[in-house]
């Protein structure tokens, strides 16, 4: 499956041009992405377009829709599935915060959900017709949406090529040619290093706290909600980032309830901008458009991490799964084979291990237990089985592993 996303500028002006791609063609047509489907047999195409391009004598977001639509499809045809997105645009169209972060959350959360739905092997992305910040802001956005759709499937391999066009020059009729100007291979360590790295910065916990959460718990005030949002807060957040980054998988499993439902609140704030239930709040005034709400661009990036963690969160407390997880989602060969490790040393005391739960230290028996008393040095180099905090029983063949009332001095390493 091979899947295209495109954003565009106005339409309007567009010539009818020959371009070539990868020594393919000519192929004569209005926009670059129709050259770049039939050359690569692409199998679905996503076109960006603005809200700006809205006829200036609407004055609901429906008007707004049907005139960019027909504006879109007059010059380009409908061979295309057609998202609007909420753009800025000189100083008609602005968020009421003068951002222009309502574009990238747009393009993220619906590129996603065109990712899960049809599941490519390979991902394009065509330039050539964005304008002004469009381009970058479309490339990065559909670059995170296909590394969390690339851990979400476990999918190595995921090929994700970008293509520019030469300049058009009006008059000249080409070929012009469009290049592969950026291209890569993206594993699931690959696209998990990516996501994770937003959050590390000495300044990103600061972010998530006073802008982030801020701005997601105003809007659940504002509209009634009933969420459960004592857990979804930025420690909790890099609770889950370190432990992820550190391959303390237990501890994802053990608050698998929890990680869901910061997944809820989160996404509850996106999910007003998915194109197919348009629901954010858009103020027309005087021939103005001016957005009301605010998402920063960093709740993208946190719904991002929540939906792999409660992806990989998803197995059991089962050795046997938590060594899959470990082989499948570790950021590194170092995490991976610290956690394969301790979970071989565990299996090999297999026949100390009793049918009821009791402290890992308490069954090796090497010196008295210390309850709950893990430090961060031996929590992370034991890959989170930490004797002093670990709790292990017979599950049939295999072993479960829990934190039990431990979990709070886990936590206290994990901030």
């Amino acid at each position: 499956m091979k899947v295209l996303f495109a954003p565009i500028g106005d339409p309007s002006n567009y010539d009818k041009v020959e371009y070539k791609v990868n020594d393919k063609g000519p192929y004569n047509t209005y926009a670059s992405f129709y050259a770049i489907s039939q050359a690569l047999n692409i199998d679905k195409i996503a076109v960006y377009a603005g809200l700006s391009l809205c006829d200036p004598n609407c004055n609901d977001y429906n008007c707004c829709k049907n005139s960019v639509t027909q504006k879109v499809t007059k010059k380009l045809g409908n061979e295309f599935d057609l998202l609007i997105a909420p753009n800025i645009y000189g100083t008609r169209f602005i968020q009421k915060d003068r951002k222009n972060t309502l574009f990238f959350n747009f393009i993220y959360f619906n590129s996603l959900k065109i990712l899960e739905e049809s599941k490519p092997d390979e991902i394009y992305i065509d330039i050539t017709h964005g304008i002004n910040y469009m381009p970058l802001l479309a490339t990065d956005a559909i670059k995170l949406a296909t590394y969390t759709y690339v851990v979400e499937n476990n999918k190595n391999g995921v090929n994700l090529t970008i293509y520019d066009s030469e300049p058009v020059t009006r008059g000249n009729q080409g070929p012009y040619t469009i290049d592969d100007i950026y291209s890569e291979k993206i594993t699931v360590r690959q696209a998990l290093s990516s996501i994770l790295l937003p959050f590390l910065s000495s300044e990103s916990k600061n972010v998530i706290t006073n802008k982030v959460f801020k701005v997601i718990y105003n809007s659940l005030k504002a509209s009634s909600e009933n969420a459960n949002t004592s857990m979804c807060n930025a420690d909790f957040i890099y609770h889950v980032v370190n432990a992820l980054s550190s391959g303390i998988f237990l501890y994802l499993i053990s608050k698998k309830s929890e990680i869901n439902n910061c997944l809820n609140v989160v996404e509850n704030n996106l999910r007003k901008l998915d194109f197919s239930n348009f629901a954010l709040q858009i103020n027309f005034e005087n021939g103005n458009v001016i957005y009301s709400e605010n998402i920063p661009i960093e709740v993208s990036y946190l719904h991002s991490l929540l939906k792999v963690s409660s992806h990989i969160a998803q197995g059991s407390n089962k050795l046997s799964e938590i060594r899959k997880i470990a082989e499948n989602y570790s950021t590194s060969d170092s995490v991976k084979y610290v956690v394969l490790n301790e979970i071989s040393k565990i299996e090999k005391a297999k026949s100390k291990i009793p049918d009821s739960q009791t402290l890992y230290a308490t069954i090796l028996s090497e010196k008295p237990p210390k309850l709950c008393s893990a430090d961060k040095r031996n929590l992370i180099a034991h890959g989170g089985f930490e004797q002093n905090v670990t709790f292990l029983w017979k599950c049939g063949d295999d072993i479960c592993v829990c934190y039990g009332d431990c979990i709070e001095n886990v936590e206290k390493h994990l901030g």
